[in-house]
């Protein structure tokens, strides 16, 4: 009887973790969205092309990707010997997590 109670309790335990890893899933979801929604309106606009490449997908349970796909983001993020950054990227992923930070304080 003991080891039965015991192994129901375990089993409530792992649903209720796996409840836990679903909503931690969909907020991680709804900050990788946030963090590419401010770079795009960050990203410095000559053609349209750096603001457009911007995305945010899942890349698997728990982690998701932001990125920008245009060959030239990485020189108007960090800079080259000629031009300054313009840190678009880093910007709106200090604000998202600052914002998720003061979300979830108690």
């Amino acid at each position: 009887m003991i080891e039965v109670r015991f192994e129901r309790a375990l089993e409530g335990l792992g649903r209720a973790a796996e409840e836990v890893l679903d909503e931690v899933d969909e907020l991680l979801g709804r900050v990788a969205g946030a963090v590419a929604a401010r770079a795009r309106n960050y990203a410095p606009v000559r053609t349209g092309r750096l603001r457009e490449s911007i995305e945010s997908r899942r890349a698997g349970r728990l982690k998701y990707l932001v990125r920008a796909s245009a060959p030239y983001a990485g020189y108007v993020e960090f800079g080259t010997s000629r031009t300054p950054p313009r840190r678009y990227m880093q910007r709106a992923l200090a604000e998202a997590l600052n914002a998720f930070s003061a979300a979830t304080r108690p």
